[in-house]
Formats: C-alpha cells, structure tokens, sequence
C-alpha cells in the first residue's frame, strides 16, 4: 500500500518531523509501495509512525492519543507465542488473567480494563490489518504472532475509525507483507513440555513491480495441564504489485489449532487458598482426557489496494473474507463439594460454523487552506458476520472428581442440544476525518455514523429475533509539538459496540457506549531513538457485559463503569547496544451502577497497579561479539476476586529471559543464530487470577525454548 512521506530541504530524517518553529521547503509527497500508511517494517523497538491511530500516515508524537507499537523485532528477542505476550510490556495493556485457557479462544487482553476474550462473555479488542477479527470467545481469536510484522495497540475509544470497538482501545495486528528485498528465513526450536517446532519465512521479487511472501509454521507440545496437548499448523501467502501510483497486495492465512485439554480450566478458590488438604496443583486437570478436544480452523483471503489519483489524493480499499471452523466438547466445573476436595462437573460442546466480510474504503486528500495543512479522510465501511452453532448442555450427570488425587478417563454421557442458532450481523458506517496542522499545534476532529443490525435464528423454538441499533459517535483532539521533543495533547472519543448474543435467560443485550478524556504528554527528542507517553484519562462504559459466575460461557451486563487512570510508557534505542521497554498502569476502576452486589466495587481480575521493564543488550564486538543477553519483570498488582469483592488475590512479579547468539561473529558459520527463550524464570506458582469464589485460574509456569534460526 502506499506510504505518504514529506521530504524536506534540509534533508530531515523522514521519520522526524520538523522542529516547532523551524523554516522548511517543502517537496511534493513521495509515495512509497510496500506498506499501509504507517505500517511500514521498524528497525529496532522504537517505532516513529502508526497508521492505526488515524488510518493516515500520522507520526505517533503528533497524535492526541496514547499509541503503543510493538515491533517484529521486539516481538521475535522476546519469543512471544501470543498476542496477550507480545502486548505484555505495554502500558494500559493487562494480560494472562486467564493463565493457559488463552491459547484456546482469545489472548485475554484487556486495553484500560476492557476488553478480554478468553470466554464467551468478552468480546474481541482484535483487528488484523485495520479489519476486525470477529469471535464468539470460542471459534475467534489467538492468531499466531510469527505471522505479524508489528502489534499496534491504540488506546481509548476508536469507533470513529473502526465503527463497533470496546472502550478500552484496541489492539490491531499488522501482517508480513512482501517487498522488493530479500526475506528468507528457515527455524528449527524444542523446548520444555516436549516442544517441536519448524517455521519458514521467504519471500523476494517476482520483476521489478511483483513482489511475494510466504509465511508457515508447524508446533506440537504437552500443556501444564496433566495430561494434555496441542498441535498448530500455519500457512499465510502473499502476494503484491505496484507501479508507483497503484498497489495490490493480496494476504491469505490459514490456521488449524487440536488441542487435548480443558478449555476452562477452572478451579475454585477454595482448592487454592486455605483449604484443609493444601493446594491443587498447578497442573491439575479438571476434565477428562479422552472426551475433550478443540479443533478449530480458521482462514482468510483479501487484499490492501491503494491508488494516488495525485500527489495528494489517494483512495484505498480494504477487503477480507474469513471463515472459522469449530469442532469442541469439554468438562469444566461446578460446585466444590463439602469435604472441600470434590469437584462436581458438567459438560458442554460447540460446533460452530463462522463467516466473516469486511470491506473498508477510504479517500485521504491533503491540502491547504491558509496557513493550516489538512489530512482529511472520507470513509465508508462495511461488515457481515454469520455464525451457525449447534451447543450442547444439560443434566445429564458427569461424574465428580478428586482435586488432589484425580482419576481421570472416567465415562461422560452426551448432553442434550440447548442452543441451535444462526446469527447474522450487520454494520454499516460513514466516518469522515480531518487532521489540521497550524506550525506547531494539530487539531484532529472526527464523526461517525453507525448502523447496525443483527438477527437471530432460534431453530429450537422454531423463532427469530431482531436487534437493530445505530448511533453517532465522534472524537477531537489537540497536541502542540514543542521545539525540545515534548508534545502536550488532550482529547476527547465515545465508543459504541452493539452486543451480539444473549444472556442466560434469553434476554438480547442493550449496546454498549462509552466517552473518554485523556490528556498526557509525548516526549521525543530529534534525531534520539527515545519515545516516551504519560497520559491521564477518565473512561465511562455503559451497559457493560462481563462473564456470568453462575453459568459459564454466558455473560451478564451490569450497567455503568467508570475506570480512571494513568499510563507511562517508554521505548529506547541507548546507540547500537542497548533496547529497552518500560511501562506503568494505575487504573481506579468501579462500577457506578448496577443492581447486584457489584455496585461501588472494582471488577474482578482488574489489577490496580501494574508494571514492567524489559532490557536487551547486544554485544557488537570483542570476543563476545554477537552475543545478545536480555531480562525482563512484569508485576501485577492485587486484583478482586469477584464482583462483590469479598476476597483478593494477591500480586506477583514474573521474570522472562532471553539469549541471543549470532554465528556470524564465528568464521565460516554463515548467517546462523542460537535462540533460547525462558518465561517464568523463576517457576512461579501462582493464581493468575478469580472472578467468583468457585472460579479462578492457575498461571503458566516456566516455559523454556530454544531455537536453531538460518537466514540468506
């Protein structure tokens, strides 16, 4: 796609704007192919420019909004396996609530308290490309990260751009794309848990205006549930042209997850803490090996097509079509029974059949009007989901087990239908932009008008139901870039997600809207690979749906939450041998209405506090030359145990691990590398989290994994 790139003549790097008050000449824009506005490949952890943000070719120091990037290369030193680990160092990002169910259904990640995917009950903050990836919390999510070229994660209410959004913000995930130089990789890894994996990534010139690249993966490992396992296979092709003014880039995945395990590995909280028989064990498994399997395929096809009508109007399309496969049945728990060692059971399934179109078409004209420089984009998005699902769940009996002496491969019987479904949505958005630059100061102003409609085919009771929801939603902000690097900014954005699905008892959800102010402060010095955010913000949800305690896989909506906060993030690049990450979260969050017990109390699995720093350094010469050493600590805070928040668990800190050695440093070893990747450095043992007094979740232990890496 096209890269819209201002060159000046005084030669500035074009990564850095001009300084507050300097004198320019400016050269007509530049396109460049290869890459979406923005989303070009970074060198390093520090990332200049996002298009996400704006769908515009923004730097990040002149956005009124807290962005975040997480680039390939901060991804592959870190050797993370998903989404919710890639984001793990990010400011306002909270992750692994939900300890190893994530690599069932979503990633679990949470952006300023909303958000999540785990289970049914949250909906997906994921976009891939600018696109949503749609989910029921069992069919969606949990795309693998060797397929992404960068993880932007936006924070605050994006609905102007991307129409139904959580609150929170969002995490959009930007694939490997082709361009005109060479990407040949092939990797060779096992690690802890019988780990084994094979991964390739090629891709070079077909002529000089035919690019392609191919991206593929193969992993088979145990699980820390005992006994359990998963294997992924992964293909994504891609192909593009260009020739200069217009661009196709065509992108494809497919994915196939089978996973031996308990999806909802749940354990109640009296199995963890005080109980007269000690402490479950961190690798129990509640279900039944043998009975339960989650086999699920996912695929995709679309392109990213941009053509410059000018030097300064440009009209971009976005098109994917995705279909996800779901083959799943599963044992999770009930009631803990007196002897507080008696776990009792039931069984639930899905066979779920998801399709997915998504169509995106902008126009980006930039032009002046006096002294000020506009950036306005025109938008019209389209979108359309139908799932088909058959559930199943009932009375029949499922046999109990033993927390602490557990037998496993016991008889389940089959459980009735309970629901048999077709739902069809709908949304249909007109979004209109303009970003205004006076020297200094940018002014960013934006509307939004949704439509959005669903349907719900209830073949059971032979009975159809219809929602139809639409709404206005829009945003402002202002950031003025000083001279000295700093960049004072504050806005203001409302979001709106009509909910898809029902509660327990049948009732369809209201939609969902929130407002946010924010005001913060950017720092980057020029020409210095440092970017720094503080940032403040007050963020109102109403109508909120979380997880149902008293019935799993369904959700409840509790009315209004206020969460309040502040954010400091920093990246750095200290010369050639140093990268570094540091992030902090303190997030107020409370439920202002409700009817339950919940009203006045923080939301449970929602830490208060949270913090991390990540350092990775390279040695560049003498005999150690080519060795790379990096350490990381992620602390969590204290979160609540449940909505009435009668109990809490206590926080921890977390320790990852990293060693890099290129062979090239080694005469007559070629472009080989050694990577050894360890999370949990410690072994910790502990409660990742609870959200009811008979539902909680045990963390990852230590994960160890090595890998043989070649490149030409």
């Amino acid at each position: 796609m096209l890269v819209c790139v201002s060159l000046s003549a005084t030669g500035a790097n074009a990564q850095e704007p001009p300084a507050a008050g300097s004198h320019e000449t400016v050269l007509p824009t530049v396109y460049v192919t290869g890459a979406s506005p923005g989303e070009e490949p970074v060198q390093g952890y520090v990332a200049t420019r996002s298009g996400t943000a704006t769908k515009t070719d923004t730097p990040i120091h002149e956005t009124p909004q807290a962005v975040s990037v997480i680039t390939r290369e901060e991804m592959s030193v870190r050797g993370v396996r998903d989404i919710g680990e890639a984001v793990a160092y990010t400011a306002g990002a909270s992750v692994g609530a939900t300890g190893e169910t994530a690599l069932f259904g979503g990633n679990s990640v949470r952006v300023r308290g909303f958000g999540g995917g785990g289970t049914a009950g949250y909906s997906f903050n994921e976009y891939l490309d600018g696109m949503k990836l749609q989910g029921t919390g069992y069919d969606g999510g949990n795309l693998d990260p060797y397929l992404l070229e960068r993880v932007e994660v936006v924070k605050g209410p994006a609905s102007v751009l991307f129409g139904q959004t959580q609150p929170g913000g969002i995490v959009n995930m930007v694939s490997k794309r082709p361009g005109p130089g060479v990407v040949n990789e092939v990797r060779l890894g096992a690690g802890s848990r019988s780990r084994a994996e094979g991964a390739v990534d090629v891709g070079g010139s077909l002529g000089a205006q035919l690019h392609f690249r191919v991206t593929g993966l193969a992993l088979r490992e145990d699980l820390q549930q005992d006994p359990s396992g998963r294997k992924r296979r992964v293909l994504a092709p891609a192909l593009s042209w260009s020739n200069g003014r217009t661009s196709l880039t065509a992108l494809a995945h497919w994915q196939r997850d089978e996973i031996d395990a308990t999806l909802l590995n749940i354990v109640p909280a009296a199995g963890l803490f005080g109980n007269p028989h000690g402490r479950v064990r961190s690798d129990i498994r509640v279900g039944e090996p043998g009975y339960e399997y989650w086999d699920r395929t996912t695929m995709a096809i679309g392109y990213l097509f941009s053509h410059a009508w000018s030097d300064t109007l440009v009209f971009r399309q976005n098109l994917r079509y995705s279909r996800n496969e779901l083959d799943s049945q599963w044992v999770y728990r009930r009631a803990l029974a007196a002897d507080a060692r008696t776990l009792n059971r039931s069984a639930f399934a899905a066979f779920e059949d998801a399709r997915t179109a998504t169509l995106d078409n902008q126009v980006e004209w930039r032009f002046d009007t006096g002294a000020a420089r506009h950036t306005l984009l025109a938008g019209v998005d389209y979108q359309r989901r139908t799932n088909d699902a058959v559930r199943h769940f009932g009375t029949n009996a499922v046999p109990a087990i033993d927390l602490f002496a557990p037998v496993h491969h016991q008889s389940i019987p089959a459980q009735p239908v309970y629901q048999s479904e077709e739902v069809t949505g709908r949304q249909l958005g007109l979004y209109l932009q303009d970003q205004i630059r006076f020297g200094a100061l940018s002014v960013l102003v934006g509307g939004r008008r949704d439509d959005a409609r669903s349907r719900l085919l209830n073949r059971l009771a032979g009975a159809w139901m219809e929602q139809d929801d639409d709404a206005f939603t829009g945003r402002v902000g202002v950031i003025y870039n000083l001279a000295s690097g700093f960049a004072p900014y504050a806005s203001y954005a409302e979001s709106f997600e009509p909910v898809s699905g029902r509660a327990f008892d049948g009732t369809l959800f209201e939609p969902m809207e929130g407002r946010q102010y924010e005001i913060g402060v950017k720092y980057q010095p020029h020409g210095a690979g440092l970017l720094a955010t503080v940032a403040a913000f007050d963020l109102t949800q109403r109508n909120m749906t979380t997880g149902d305690p008293e019935h799993t896989g369904f959700s409840i909506q509790t009315g209004e939450v206020r969460t309040r906060g502040i954010e400091l993030e920093a990246k750095a690049q200290l010369g050639r041998n140093l990268d570094l990450a540091a992030a902090y979260t303190w997030l107020d969050d409370k439920v202002t209405r409700s009817n339950g017990t919940d009203l006045g109390k923080r939301r449970a699995q929602i830490p208060a506090h949270a913090a991390s720093v990540w350092a990775f350094h390279s040695v560049r010469s003498g005999v150690l030359a080519g060795l790379g050493i990096g350490l990381g600590a992620r602390y969590t805070g204290k979160t609540q145990g449940d909505a009435a928040n009668t109990f809490t668990v206590q926080g921890l800190a977390l320790f990852d691990f990293a060693l890099r050695y290129d062979l090239r440093a080694l005469a007559g070893h070629g472009n080989w590398a050694l990577e050894l990747n360890v999370h949990n450095l410690a072994d910790k043992d502990y409660v990742a989290s609870c959200f009811a007094t008979h539902s909680c979740y045990i963390g990852l232990g230590r994960s160890v994994r090595g890998a043989l890496k070649y490149r030409w």
